[in-house]
């Protein structure tokens, strides 16, 4: 820093000692009276009251203290330029924190300085000069270092800003995404603590990241010395900041913690921590409503009150709320449970199970899905959907790597007893961009003399922007040229896996089992969506896998549909390797999709034949020959409801009225009735 001309000689050095060394008759009383004056001043000017109101006595009292001792340090006459730089700068960063600006503190300054020059009235001019002068240079370099200060606050905060906004474009998933911004966060000065909250079904907050003293703020409401926050307004635990914020979806600041009755629930935990001020960000969806808060936590108080500050919360809301709702589909894994899980990866507690893909045409196995499970310290496995949102990108790295290993090296095993099939493994779409997982690939490939050919990659669902599609889109093709296999996994579940489908030349699509699922309450609008997807990927040539065939009616509604293959319990369970040799030779599946045996697959049927029927409306002739026809509704009422009287009345009513087409309105009231007693056979009788 460049000082005033002639500034070092009047402010530091020999002369200014002399000069300043009269003042030693300014004992710690009398400096405590020019603070105790100079605050009496300007405790009414603007932020200065603001700031001033937020402490407790015991914090106001202490404040006079530090600022009595600091103006003692000014006063010292051997102060030098170096020592009195490094404490003007760590003040300066104080008053920015707390939104006290340079003017205001030069006003301040001012009034002490007028104080002082009260006490040297009675010296000889020429005296009280040079001390004023020594002083008054003292007390402009001070604050120019501390307004030097303020300027790195401002960079490192817009440094924080800028590391969130980069580390929002190469998050891998919602845990990374919230570990990228609590780690760009902890580098704030002043910021203790943080945590990301989601709600659970019954309205309390789950901490599922933390940073700073945020860990130990969760630990003491897992322990129950502090309760969570809740939602709910008629909860003592739901009234505190987080709550309001929640509700409101507005940001709630608390300048001074300690001092509001709706922090009580939680005084004596942050008290011990020294949390002064805090601040609650909701973060919304596109709609406006909450789906996840962030809560961060002071030393300072009026910390978040600063423009700055505000600005800075603001960003937070906008930025990561819009990036938390594109990953919101990822379930609540509390902070505990995650810890435990990335524990259990570290230590290699892995298995991998296999579930079988077979043609639904002949019972042919296609292909193994290798399914990774963590064992516990107790033996239980834990299913993937559980564990998977927990990780993060280096995390899903070592397990892709893991699996890919063991399921390669368990095809080698099962082909040497007399079992070839090829094997199917999950990959997150980002990191079909990402060097490392193409070089564990091919590695791992080449160590068990497997070919490409063998491999199919899963595409797993996640958010996508135009220049992801167009990266992966190149990369797939790259894969592809080397024999492996590229599928969607869970078409149907979000909007990006549509659009993929439009871009990317798959192998093939997995229609989402919980679209499969649906059967139970809803079987005609889940058939209706497996017919169409199907359809839709058959007319882009790509073959078409339902996940989720529970039972003989899922798989025979997926055959009937035109699903190429079938997957899930109905046809085999995930198993270790040495399982599948005797699975797959008891194995059995026969389906006749002409005459189907249960009263989905009759649903399944008569959906096509409702289908057929449409696109047979131009044709009249063959319109009324095609419903004089045999169909396969028909054929199972025949053989597995023929003393159902009211179906065989309904088909007959429905043939009737098809006469006049498919969009007639006769026709889909028959139509409809039909499909509910359809519904009723497959929820009460099967």
């Amino acid at each position: 820093m460049n000082l005033p001309e002639g500034g070092s000689s009047v402010a530091y050095g020999p002369k200014a000692a002399a000069a300043l060394a009269e003042l030693a008759v300014f004992d710690e009383r009398t400096l405590g009276e020019i603070v105790e004056h100079t605050f009496a001043r300007v405790r009414h000017c603007g932020p200065v009251a603001d700031i001033l109101d937020r402490l407790s006595g015991e914090e106001f009292a202490h404040l006079q203290g530090r600022l009595v001792e600091y103006l003692a340090l000014l006063l010292e006459p051997e102060l030098d330029f170096t020592r009195h730089a490094e404490h003007a700068r760590r003040v300066g960063s104080v008053h920015a924190l707390v939104g006290l600006g340079p003017q205001w503190l030069a006003h301040a300054y001012s009034v002490v300085e007028e104080q002082i020059a009260e006490r040297l009235a009675d010296l000889p001019i020429e005296r009280s000069a040079r001390i004023e002068r020594a002083l008054h240079q003292r007390i402009l370099l001070d604050i120019r270092e501390q307004a030097e200060s303020y300027g790195t606050v401002g960079r490192s905060l817009t440094a924080t800003i800028t590391q969130i906004d980069r580390g929002i474009s190469s998050a891998a998933n919602l845990a990374d995404l919230i570990r990228g911004a609590f780690e760009a966060m902890s580098s704030i000065e002043g910021l203790l603590a943080g945590m990301f909250l989601r709600s659970d079904s019954t309205g309390e907050l789950q901490v599922e990241a933390t940073f700073g003293l945020g860990r130990r703020y969760h630990e003491a409401m897992e322990l129950g010395e502090i309760p969570k926050i809740h939602i709910a307004a008629n909860r003592p635990a739901g009234r505190g900041p987080g709550g309001r914020a929640w509700r409101s979806a507005e940001i709630v600041v608390a300048h001074a913690w300690m001092t509001g009755e709706d922090r009580t629930p939680w005084r004596s935990t942050s008290g011990e921590l020294g949390f002064r001020s805090g601040a609650a960000i909701p973060l919304l969806d596109e709609s406006g409503r909450t789906i996840a808060l962030l809560m961060l936590y002071s030393n300072y108080p009026g910390f978040f009150a600063s423009n700055r500050i505000e600005k800075f919360l603001i960003h937070l809301q906008l930025v990561l709320g819009r990036e938390v709702a594109r990953r919101i589909r990822s379930p609540i894994v509390p902070m505990i449970e995650s810890a435990g899980y990335r524990r259990l990866l570290d230590m290699q507690s892995v298995a991998v199970l296999y579930q079988p893909i077979v043609e639904l045409r002949d019972s042919t196995l296609v292909k193994v899905e290798a399914l990774a499970r963590l064992i516990d310290e107790r033996g239980e496995m834990i299913p993937a959907q559980r564990f998977l949102p927990a990780l993060g990108e280096s995390d899903l790295l070592q397990l892709f790597e893991t699996v890919l290993r063991t399921a390669c090296r368990d095809c080698t095993m099962l082909e040497r007893a007399g079992l070839r099939t090829n094997i199917a493994v999950n990959i997150p779409a980002p990191a079909l961009a990402d060097l490392r997982y193409r070089e564990v690939l091919f590695a791992i490939l080449s160590e068990n003399n497997l070919a490409p050919e063998r491999l199919t990659l899963e595409m797993l669902e996640t958010p996508e922007d135009v220049a992801d599609l167009t990266r992966h889109e190149q990369l797939i093709a790259q894969l592809q040229s080397e024999g492996i296999e590229i599928e969607q996994d869970d078409l149907g579940s979000a909007h990006s896996s549509l659009v993929r489908l439009d871009r990317y030349p798959f192998d093939g699509v997995k229609i989402d089992q919980a679209l499969v699922e649906g059967t139970q309450q809803h079987p005609q609008r889940a058939l209706e969506f497996i017919l169409h997807l199907t359809r839709l990927a058959h007319a882009l040539d790509i073959p078409v896998t339902v996940e989720g065939l529970e039972n003989r009616g899922t798989i025979e509604a997926a055959t009937i549909l035109g699903a190429d293959r079938g997957q899930g319990y109905g046809i085999a369970r995930p198993m270790p390797a040495a399982d599948l040799l005797r699975w797959h030779a008891d194995f059995q599946h026969e389906i006749d999709p002409h005459t189907p045996q249960t009263a989905l697959g009759a649903m399944a049927g008569f959906l096509l034949w409702d289908l057929q029927l449409a696109e047979l409306a131009r044709w009249p002739n063959m319109l009324a020959e095609f419903t004089r026809g045999d169909s396969v509704i028909e054929r199972y009422r025949r053989k597995h409801a023929a003393t159902d009287a009211r179906l065989e009345s309904l088909l007959a009513r429905t043939r009737a009225e098809a006469g006049h087409g498919a969009n007639h309105e006769r026709y889909r009231r028959a139509r409809e009735e039909v499909m509910k007693e359809l519904h009723e056979h497959w929820t009460s009788r099967e």
